[in-house]
């Protein structure tokens, strides 16, 4: 499954791409994934792929990883949290480096 961050409101552009494999959510910067001059490309031959990405281990299977709302964001953070559910919890991820809930 791949989630990208959708809230594009007010002409802000996509943030971040997730895909969800079992305990792992692994997350992309789009921007570095959509410039195909970036460096993790250079030195690739053929189809390419970014290997620039943070992974998120939980302790179950993920069910679901959605980008929350900017509305519902920390007010101190510059962008809105990773929402991650598992069967028995829901938990948020900030990708700004600030600290995550749940």
């Amino acid at each position: 499954m791949v989630e990208e961050s959708t809230v594009t409101e007010n002409g802000k552009q996509e943030r971040h791409l997730v895909a969800t494999v079992g305990k792992f959510s692994v997350i992309w910067d789009f921007q570095q994934v959509k410039n195909s001059a970036h460096e993790c490309y250079r030195s690739q031959q053929g189809l390419k792929s970014c290997y620039c990405y943070k992974i998120v281990l939980k302790d179950e299977s993920i069910v679901e990883s959605r980008f929350m709302h900017d509305n519902y964001a920390v007010s101190d953070s510059p962008e809105a949290p990773l929402v991650v559910a598992t069967p028995m919890k829901v938990s948020s991820i900030s990708l700004s480096g600030k600290r995550s809930r749940g």
